[in-house]
């Protein structure tokens, strides 16, 4: 066709075309004035991760020619500079000394993990002092390291740069997958009725997951409602109480049950009691064999070596704990069961302890319950409610303690709480304008010991002689102090220390130091070389309030103290304690009653690793212990319709037949086995301000505190302050100390042995000790031969 032909055709056709033209404008304007909402309709069918990739693409950065050309005159310089015979010189050298300090690490960690038990030993200490390596060495390092060796670096308060970073740092597996997780990975232990109870009572079904994200990342945040967060924390009660069975623990390690108890570290890492409770789960877990590679190919290694460093002494103990059970390599290791918490040595000691010191609290007590220190300035009592390592919100109706030391107000529950990645998290700490905050559980801090104020004088002899007044003691040796809490009456035999030499009086009425566990904290000063626990159990006063039965009928009975003794008997001496070395227990209350039973059971047992418990015993400290019951738990009998008392608080009943046969049986043991053990009971002398009723009640009376052996004191404080001492020069520490002294002195004095054993020596003594004889006669006849023959001969 040719051009003429279509202009005609246009010229015949002018009246459609110029339709078409306004329809095509029309159209245009239309999607033009509609573009949001076609763009909408568009994104429906187009994929968003090819753009979002676009985005991540790096950029070219452009530099200005003048910085360009300055960075290359100093390039050229410094090439100019090596080639000056100092440079070719020290630069070698420089290059050589480098190199020969970052191989010295890698020598030493392929010792560490192939050498002999003492050159692996030498090794590790070696490299806990290296401290000139750089981030990229200590990450070389820790991906070449294997998991004895990191376990052993762990134990030695290692820089945390040994140990790789948990798998998957900054992102958070979405808490409605891991709960399906977590409902396959329990379902698996059916038919365990501990299991069948607790899916019928608390984690039902879970939906099936479609269309979600694995895992939430830094840019992603969601809620996590308050359900989803109670079931979280029952799961994670549950697993302590199921992991106590090293069956169920080992079939959990199987099914990887580590690396979802990782992804409820990383939801929970502001709530410091929830994540106490999963280290106890962990705890339990580290009692399975073999259980270390598991443990460091998950990551948990690392991170419980960050929770030893950290400033929670719940998190402290506990993870010490686990890393002590997973520590094989350590010449005095020793596995911790459950209720026993190693509170020092929390790490690897070349010396065996001397002595093995253990308190055992009461009821409703706890490890950093009743083992504080008491405050200087005391306001109306609260309570702890809750056992062990952990503070409860809620008040008990009949037993108080002293009033939390927590900072700030009551803080609010939310609806919901945020759950974002950690590492988003501290980048939004800064941000004022952020809707919800993440609420943080208050931390049981260690004692932080008051430094004085270095002086800043020029003058030499002005300086020694400023020092020299700090120093000086407040008082002269002249002055005699008597202590703040001395006894208001004490029996005959007592040889305690009611005073102290003024020039040994330290004044700390005005300290701001305060422990929450002065036998953590105190005891190691005086004492470095011996091993200090914490007993820990679950108690209640009220069945309300009782979790026995909570995740499993079973153990109905848990409460009763002959069940509970005889458990604590066997986790105790599977710890190893009393092994060749004094044993001093410290009882509370209950625990008072707890440490008698388990002691009468100990001799009563035919195995030698349990009845070195009571051979060993060398001291016991009774602080405010019912041995003849307590007037509080026959109260309690005229409201039981309303309270329901615990199957504890009824076997404390005043004169109760079962606390007056055990006390009878214990009195005849210490006048006969136990003879040589110092014993001392302390009374309570003031009654006790309960909360709930506002009126003052004496918990446990002097008589039904005295027993007719040792020392006794009768004190001026309440039940619950006698095992709180107010400092370290009160009366109430300095006697323990001297308990504990006179302990390990009998021990290391060769002269005096047990004397049971010197009474009745057994055939194997008998036979070493002829043996012994005859050899030292043989020796003698040898020495003297060579001088008969001189003799002769001369």
């Amino acid at each position: 066709m040719s051009l003429e032909d279509l202009k005609s055709k246009l010229r015949r056709h002018s009246k459609l075309v110029g339709l078409g033209g306004v329809g095509l404008l029309t159209a245009a304007g239309f999607l033009l004035y509609e573009s949001p909402q076609v763009r909408r309709f568009l994104s429906q069918y187009v994929d968003k991760k090819s753009p979002e990739l676009d985005k991540r693409r790096a950029e070219y950065i452009y530099i200005k020619y003048h910085i360009y050309r300055e960075s290359m005159r100093k390039l050229k310089q410094k090439e100019e500079d090596e080639k000056k015979w100092i440079s070719v010189i020290i630069n070698p050298i420089g290059k050589w000394w480098k190199a020969a300090k970052h191989s010295v690490a890698w020598r030493l960690l392929n010792i560490a993990q192939t050498g002999s038990q003492p050159e692996r030993l030498k090794a590790v200490q070696q490299l806990i002092c290296m401290d000139h390596l750089k981030d990229w060495d200590f990450r070389h390092l820790a991906q070449i390291c294997d998991a004895r060796t990191a376990v052993s670096l762990a134990r030695c308060n290692a820089d945390t740069r040994w140990f790789m970073p948990v798998h998957r740092r900054g992102c958070i597996k979405n808490p409605k997958m891991l709960l399906s997780e977590l409902h396959v990975m329990l379902a698996r232990l059916r038919p365990m009725p501990c299991v069948d109870h607790f899916f019928s009572k608390y984690f039902p079904e879970q939906d099936p997951i479609e269309d979600i994200h694995e895992y939430l990342t830094q840019e992603q945040t969601i809620v996590l409602s308050t359900a989803d967060t109670d079931l979280l924390k029952e799961i994670i009660s549950f697993l302590h109480h199921i992991t106590k069975d090293p069956e169920a623990s080992a079939r959990l390690i199987r099914d990887g049950g580590l690396v979802h108890l990782m992804e409820l570290r990383k939801i929970f890492s502001d709530d410091n009691e929830t994540l106490s409770t999963l280290c106890k789960v962990l705890a339990n877990m580290s009692l399975v064999p073999d259980a270390v590679e598991h443990f460091f190919s998950s990551g948990w290694v690392g991170a419980l070596a960050e929770w030893q460093q950290c400033p929670d002494l719940r998190l402290q103990v506990i993870s010490a704990k686990t890393m002590a059970n997973l520590d094989y390599d350590d010449p005095n290791q020793c596995t911790y069961p459950p209720n026993v918490y190693p509170l020092h040595p929390r790490v690897r000691t070349r010396r065996k302890p001397k002595a093995d010191i253990v308190f055992v609290h009461g009821l409703l007590g706890g490890v950093f319950i009743t083992w504080r220190q008491r405050d200087r300035k005391p306001t109306e009592l609260g309570l702890y409610g809750k056992n062990a390592f952990y503070t409860s919100e809620t008040d008990d109706v009949f037993l108080v303690g002293e009033q939390k030391r927590v900072n700030g107000s009551k803080q609010k529950k939310e609806q919901g709480r945020p759950l974002v990645s950690t590492q988003a998290a501290e980048a939004k700490n800064g941000n004022v304008n952020q809707k919800t905050e993440a609420i943080k559980d208050p931390v049981l801090k260690a004692s932080k010991k008051v430094e004085e104020q270095r002086l800043s004088i020029s003058d030499a002899a002005t300086m020694e002689f400023v020092e020299t007044l700090r120093n000086e003691a407040e008082l002269d040796s002249d002055w005699e102090v008597v202590h703040p809490d001395v006894p208001l009456n004490a029996n005959e035999e007592c040889v305690g220390k009611f005073s102290v030499c003024g020039s040994e009086w330290r004044n700390q009425d005005t300290s701001e130091e305060y422990t929450n566990c002065w036998p953590m904290e105190w005891l190691p000063d005086d004492y470095p070389d011996s091993r200090i626990l914490g007993i820990d159990y679950t108690s209640a006063v009220t069945e309300w309030s009782a979790n026995f039965t909570k995740y499993c009928p079973c153990e109905k009975g848990q409460g009763h103290i002959d069940v509970r003794a005889s458990t604590l008997l066997d986790r105790i001496s599977a710890s190893d304690v009393g092994n060749d070395r004094p044993i001093v227990w410290i009882g509370h209350s209950m625990g008072g009653l707890l440490t008698k039973l388990i002691l009468l059971k100990s001799l009563d047992s035919q195995e030698p690793k349990v009845q070195q418990l009571a051979k060993n015993t060398k001291g016991i400290v009774f602080l405010g212990t019912p041995h003849r019951g307590s007037p509080i738990a026959k109260w309690k009998q005229h409201m039981q319709m309303i309270l329901s008392p615990s199957i504890e608080v009824k076997e404390m009943e005043e004169n109760s037949p079962k606390l007056l046969e055990m006390h009878r049986r214990f009195m005849g043991c210490l006048h006969t086995l136990l003879r040589h053990v110092k014993v001392v009971s302390v009374a309570e002398g003031s009654p006790t301000m309960l909360t709930s009723f506002k009126f003052p009640l004496r918990i446990v009376t002097e008589e039904s505190s005295k027993i007719d052996f040792g020392d006794f004191y009768l004190l001026k404080d309440d039940h619950l302050s006698l095992s709180k001492p107010i400092y370290r020069q009160s009366f109430l520490y300095q006697r323990l100390l001297h308990v504990i002294r006179e302990a390990i002195k009998e021990k290391s004095d060769p002269k005096d042995q047990d004397t049971q054993s010197q009474v009745t020596p057994t055939q194997d003594a008998v036979l070493m000790n002829i043996v012994a004889v005859l050899l030292k006669g043989a020796k003698g006849l040898f020495e003297s031969l060579p001088r008969v023959a001189l003799k002769f001969s001369t």
